[in-house]
């Protein structure tokens, strides 16, 4: 049998999840590593729900053969009955976390996806970890001349919705109502939020944009002057980030990406209103796109470490 390495390029792997994406049309991370990743072949077909994903994939690999290597999620299902190679990617934050730790440490590999999911598993984690942040194309979000008219002068832009846990909505409110006058906003919500449900000093300073596909965030970064987190809980915030890629600072709470992170190019955090409204009002200078990039946040970055696991 030839070493891993010389047949690496025809190692078969198995994505394991229960869809590529929620919104249909819309590319994922998953789409990324089947498109990073000669051999590994999507086992969602389509859509197959938690509740049976391990009872098929068991099946599968009974009938037709082991994988040499499977990527999976590690929340929401349980560990599969497989003795191969297993890396499991872990992004979201769970109250009881009894099951996710059964699969990440059965697995040989798990995979972050940012310093504070890590923070928050490490200690419990008996396997060999790995900190991979999903890549942002820098190639889409850029500095750009193209502004939306319809967003107000010396915006502040929010990404999020319209609840306090975990997007921190009551605490953007706070922090909205003590900066100065001539500070406007952009809110890009998931949901159907409307203009009227704000408070009345703000309603003539606040545009709302909803449910809008990437290209249009990209221009509305570009229309704006800094980023708002204000978020009680985030594992990423990928947002941030694609703002970031516009050259748009952003002052955050200390979640996601921005974990402990010292202030710089790419802004600060910020750990309470009062804190939040004095980071807005200062004056940054430096590329917090140049920032990100030597950070390694790309899509190239992301490709290549996650190669090198497969290796």
């Amino acid at each position: 049998k030839m070493p891993r390495e010389h047949t690496k390029e025809k190692m078969k792997g198995w994505l394991v999840n229960d869809r590529l994406t929620c919104v249909p049309g819309t590319r994922t991370f998953w789409h990324d590593l089947l498109e990073w990743l000669p051999g590994l072949e999507d086992k969602t077909d389509g859509h197959t729900p938690f509740g049976t994903l391990p009872f098929k994939i068991n099946n599968d690999a009974h009938a037709m053969g082991s994988p040499d290597y499977i990527i999976r999620n590690a929340t929401f299902f349980p560990k599969l009955d497989i003795p191969t190679k297993t890396i499991s990617f872990l992004q979201d934050r769970q109250e009881d976390i009894t099951r996710q730790l059964d699969v990440c440490n059965s697995s040989d590999v798990v995979v972050f996806n940012s310093p504070y999911t890590k923070s928050l598993y490490e200690e419990y984690i008996t396997v060999p970890t790995e900190t991979i942040v999903i890549g942002t194309d820098f190639e889409k979000f850029k500095p750009s001349c193209e502004i939306h008219k319809a967003v107000l002068p010396n915006s502040i832009v929010f990404v999020g919705a319209f609840n306090n846990y975990p997007k921190g909505f009551d605490i953007f409110l706070e922090v909205a109502q003590n900066l100065p006058l001539d500070f406007n906003f952009c809110l890009i919500m998931k949901d159907n939020f409307t203009n009227l449900q704000l408070p009345k000093s703000l309603q003539n300073r606040t545009v709302v944009f909803n449910q809008i596909k990437q290209e249009l965030m990209c221009t509305i970064f570009n229309s704006c002057t800094i980023m708002i987190c204000t978020s009680r809980e985030e594992t990423l915030h990928l947002a941030g980030v694609e703002a970031g890629a516009c050259n748009l600072p952003i002052i955050a709470a200390n979640v996601g990406v921005y974990y402990n992170r010292e202030d710089g190019p790419w802004g600060s955090v910020a750990s309470s209103v009062d804190d939040f409204v004095s980071k807005l009002q200062i004056k940054r200078s430096g590329s917090p796109r140049e920032y990100w990039l030597k950070e390694g946040y790309d899509r190239d970055s992301c490709r290549e470490r996650w190669r090198r696991i497969i290796k």
